[in-house]
């Protein structure tokens, strides 16, 4: 149901469902592996950045949407009064993801989706 591309090349061959999470470290491959993108892909690109300053719009497919994650207007860990701490962000922006995209049927979900981490990503989403 999910393929984890290890590399970008893996991704620019996907004809289905994309995921792309990566932080403000990894957007020049983001925005490599996007440009390879075909006009058939779908699916979401999370970059978790630590305020509105990083954000530099990336121009994607038709039905691909870049949501930007800034750590500096979220919170922690709900009831620690934290801030956000690098990768927090994503990890729940991923998991909703997942969890409004798929049923865990492949018959039901349809294609597999590619799902590309940027190297800086935490890397403990085996729970998804």
């Amino acid at each position: 149901m999910y393929e984890i591309a290890t590399d970008s090349t893996v991704v620019s061959r996907a004809s289905g469902r994309v995921l792309i999470a990566a932080t403000e470290s990894n957007l020049d491959e983001v925005r490599a592996i996007v440009a390879t993108l075909g006009e058939r892909a779908h699916g979401q690109v999370f970059v978790e950045v630590p305020s509105a300053a990083e954000i530099d719009p990336i121009q994607t497919p038709e039905r691909v949407t870049v949501t930007w994650l800034r750590r500096d207007i979220r919170t922690g860990e709900m009831g620690t009064g934290l801030a956000c701490a690098p990768g927090q962000a994503l990890r729940r922006a991923v998991r909703a993801w997942v969890g409004e995209m798929s049923t865990g049927d492949a018959e039901i979900d349809g294609d597999a989706v590619c799902v590309w981490l940027g190297r800086d990503v935490p890397n403990d989403f085996a729970g998804v």
